[in-house]
């Protein structure tokens, strides 16, 4: 399937009228499991700390965003928890074209490694200049074109597209 046809088909959802979140990868619809309050308070502390840096810092010309769409190739189409992307980028359509400058993924127990790294290529060949990929045990894998840096505990996460963001892995988790 491509990300066209994919993005013609209805929204789906349960029981309950929550819709139920669905990403195309590598050509395949792969329905995503509903988070768990681990994983939704972690993405959200995720977006919290960079959308506080970016809103102090307007002149990046940069947003954060929880769960927006992006056709990052014409047979993917990813919803990253949480995406960095160029305010210019964002217009009235239902998705963005191209990578987000950063994607993030908070992996859930659903995730296969397999679906992971196509992903992680996708967004690396396709513009992002790097995908933070959040782990249960408490890391962060920081990929980039040159290569993969794993931080953890009280490390600190920054990137070169963020001047200034600096944030100790630790604080970015939800530990209940």
């Amino acid at each position: 399937m491509t990300s066209a046809e994919f993005l013609t088909r209805p929204d789906e959802f349960d029981q309950s009228g929550n819709r139920i979140k669905e990403e195309l990868i590598g050509g395949e619809i792969v329905k995503m499991a509903e988070p768990s309050t681990w994983h939704d308070v972690t993405k959200n502390n995720i977006g919290d700390a960079l959308a506080l840096h970016l809103r102090a810092h307007p002149e990046l010309g940069l947003r954060s965003l929880i769960e927006i769409a992006f056709e990052v190739t014409p047979n993917d189409t990813f919803r990253p928890d949480v995406a960095v992307v160029r305010m210019k980028r964002l217009t009235e359509r239902r998705l963005v074209k191209g990578s987000p400058e950063i994607a993030v993924e908070v992996i859930s127990p659903t995730d296969t490694v397999d679906r992971i790294r196509e992903k992680i290529a996708a967004y690396l060949e396709n513009g992002a200049s790097a995908v933070w990929i959040f782990y249960r045990d408490g890391s962060v894998a920081v990929h980039t074109i040159a290569g993969v840096r794993e931080l953890k505990g009280d490390q600190l996460l920054e990137d070169s597209l963020l001047p200034g963001f600096s944030v100790p892995v630790s604080t970015l988790y939800f530990l209940p």
